[in-house]
């Protein structure tokens, strides 16, 4: 899969470098990095943020270890969740086609005073083995509920 130009030129969207040995030592089970994606709100409120629908491109990371699951978009960290956090189950994992994933959840259950709807959709030739690897630490399969009704009101309006 292409990475993204400001990969290539800059680095965006790699694994932050102070972060990278730690992951090493826990065990990379699978990493992708330059990644195009998108950021998908569904009407998302939170402290000071309101988004009813919100689609943002970005270049990112994601890297699954024996020991967590860790998300970045332009260097910011998005998910950061251990592989033994019973909250794990309510990642939705979804493959829409063979080079594309998603990771869909529900704000509230992350952040408290959050809610709505987050997906990250990622563009990788490697969405085989993080759909896997994700399902075995206890994702779930298929979208979260009411993610396409959801989507259809919001476009409706």
């Amino acid at each position: 899969m292409k990475r993204t130009i400001l990969y290539r030129m800059f680095g965006v969207g790699s694994v932050p470098k102070a972060l990278l040995p730690t992951l090493k030592k826990e065990g990379i089970v699978v990493m992708d990095e330059g990644m195009p994606g998108q950021f998908i709100t569904r009407r998302v409120n939170g402290p000071q943020k309101r988004f009813r629908a919100r689609v943002e491109g970005f270049s990112g990371s994601l890297v699954v270890t024996t020991k967590r699951v860790v998300c970045h978009t332009y260097g910011k960290r998005q998910i950061n969740i251990s592989t033994e956090d019973p909250k794990i189950s309510e990642l939705h994992i979804d493959a829409p086609d063979p080079k594309t994933l998603s990771i869909f959840f529900e704000s509230s259950v992350f952040r408290k005073g959050w809610s709505g709807k987050i997906e990250f959709r990622f563009k990788t030739e490697k969405t085989p083995l993080f759909c896997d690897s994700l399902l075995s630490i206890g994702a779930r399969q298929g979208t979260a509920p009411n993610a396409h009704s959801a989507t259809r009101q919001e476009h409706d309006l």
